[in-house]
């Protein structure tokens, strides 16, 4: 019999003895070589995540007509009576993991090499099949002496990516890689504009932004900038041939160059996944693998989950810890949009709580910054701060919360810094 096979065969056995084996594991179902025991391990991984307990019973109600599929109840009991001890299940998974990456290491091998590109993207792929499932020992002293040598190289500045606002610099630091940031304000308040002006401040850095849109088309998102970019009034961005002049095309025909040279990706398909989003910034990883990547996503909850929880709540709670987790994995900041209830609407005071978060969940938890924008003169016609945006930071895992203020100018979609605070 394959030695792979075996291996498969008996970590399988391992966890339909002690289903709390499955916890101890990283391995996923894609690593198995054999299609039933892919099904298999699929299923016991759904009912790990459901906090049910692993057994015959559970297994068959999940597994459902593809229990036939894979042999029947004969081949669960089977597996089971194929474990002598239940000590060796590790090494089952480092064996099946490695057979895998050979797998994995062949097909890359079969792929053409026509130019220098193309040998950088097959080395980039032997470089992430390496690292993938590497559950090596953690070693103290190693992790210490990287982080002194992380310390000891850091240069001067800020320590995240540039917001491009100095206030918000000074609050965050800017926005940190590995951190899941959130931004949740009501309708019309301003939040896509202000995401907008970030991607396009990264992109003036030299970085790489990527926006994921669920509900605004390419188009519209690349009008917004322009006209920020242009300080082109956004109505008149709706019909240019009617309502542009002469000044206006200039402008127009400049910010249009500016923003064709930004490293710029938007994916406005509707319906889109963790998963896909995922994916993408892989791909992205991939072909740049020295670019500093700000994701940016437009919004929380019209990502769909792809399975059925027992309410929304629950649905976007694993939504935001899977965004935490694509933020810590790739080492970049994830900046999510949100809903906010209509329960600000029925207070004196609307400036927005952590309570208010639309679908909440656990959204608190998983955020390692939560700011909430609020302008006064949305609500009062006679404020006296008028075009000026609260940054509310009512969360920053590592750091100080508190307000700050940009001016907003609506028209252009334009956040700008209240640059008198620092004149001398």
């Amino acid at each position: 019999m394959d030695t792979n096979l075996e291996a498969e065969y008996g970590l399988l056995g391992c966890i339909l003895k002690k289903g709390e084996l499955i916890k101890e594991l990283t391995i996923q179902g894609k690593h198995f070589s054999n299609t039933s025991n892919q099904i298999l391990f699929k299923a016991l991984r759904e009912i790990e995540q459901k906090g049910e307990p692993i057994d015959m019973v559970t297994v068959v109600m999940t597994l459902g007509n593809k229990l036939s599929n894979i042999g029947g109840k004969p081949y669960l009991s089977k597996l089971m009576n194929s474990v002598a001890s239940l000590e060796p299940f590790k090494t089952y998974e480092k064996y099946i993991i490695d057979s895998w990456k050979i797998r994995e290491a062949r097909k890359i091998q079969e792929r053409e090499i026509f130019n220098l590109d193309d040998l950088s993207k097959i080395m980039s792929q032997y470089s992430e099949l390496e690292l993938e499932n590497n559950d090596d020992d953690y070693n103290h002293a190693e992790s210490l002496k990287r982080l002194y040598e992380n310390i000891e190289k850091q240069d001067k500045g800020l320590s995240g990516l540039d917001t491009g606002f100095i206030d918000l610099n000074r609050m965050l630091d800017g926005f940190q890689n590995g951190d899941l940031i959130i931004s949740a304000a009501r309708p019309s308040v301003g939040k896509t504009a202000k995401m907008l002006n970030h991607a396009v401040a990264h992109c003036e850095n030299e970085g790489l932004t990527a926006i994921f849109s669920l509900e605004m088309g390419e188009e519209s998102l690349n009008k917004r900038m322009i006209s920020a970019i242009g300080r082109i009034d956004g109505h008149k961005m709706r019909n240019p041939n009617q309502f542009f002049d002469s000044n206006d095309w200039d402008k127009f025909s400049k910010a249009l160059g500016e923003l064709s040279n930004m490293n710029l990706h938007i994916y406005d398909k509707s319906g889109q996944t963790v998963q896909y989003i995922r994916s993408k910034v892989r791909k992205l990883r991939r072909m740049y693998p020295n670019k500093p990547i700000l994701v940016l996503i437009d919004y929380l909850q019209l990502i769909r989950s792809g399975k059925k929880y027992e309410s929304k709540n629950i649905e976007v709670g694993e939504i935001t810890r899977s965004l935490k987790e694509l933020a810590k994995d790739m080492k970049i900041p994830v900046y999510l949009l949100s809903q906010l209830s209509r329960g600000v609407e029925n207070r004196q005071d609307k400036r927005p709580l952590m309570s208010d978060i639309r679908d909440s969940g656990s959204i608190e938890q998983d955020a390692d910054v939560i700011e909430f924008l609020y302008r006064d003169d949305y609500y009062n016609g006679e404020s006296e701060k008028r075009n000026i945006i609260e940054v509310i930071v009512a969360k920053q895992r590592n750091g100080k919360v508190g307000t700050v203020e940009l001016a907003f100018k609506k028209e252009y979609n334009l956040f700008v810094n209240l640059d008198h605070r620092y004149e001398s």
